[in-house]
């Protein structure tokens, strides 16, 4: 329930971050417009560490501890001012490389 809110409430800052520009005459501040960023990016970091907490895959041994190595690398990437193009794309190949060694090893 903590995480729907948390999604709504950047959603709405967001919306609004967006809105206001346009139906007023002066700009947001930027310290504002900062903070909102990483409090976007902090969602993102929450979910997806709750996802990782989650992760299940039988088929790779050890897979929350491979999924947080991806998601961190990720998520690194991502504070680092990457694209989030780039930041999935780093993590998932990530994942799919030390699992595929993971699993020649066994």
């Amino acid at each position: 329930m903590t995480v729907l809110l948390a999604v709504l409430v950047v959603g709405l800052g967001s919306l609004f971050l967006r809105l206001a520009p346009l139906l007023s005459t002066g700009r947001m501040p930027e310290k504002l417009t900062q903070a909102a960023g990483w409090a976007g990016l902090a969602v993102v970091a929450g979910i997806s560490v709750r996802s990782v907490l989650l992760f299940q895959d039988r088929s790779v041994a050890g897979a929350p501890v491979l999924a947080a190595v991806s998601v961190a690398i990720g998520l690194v990437l991502a504070f680092r001012g990457r694209s989030v193009l780039v930041a999935v794309a780093v993590g998932g190949a990530t994942y799919q490389v030390i699992s595929a060694a993971l699993a020649a090893l066994t």
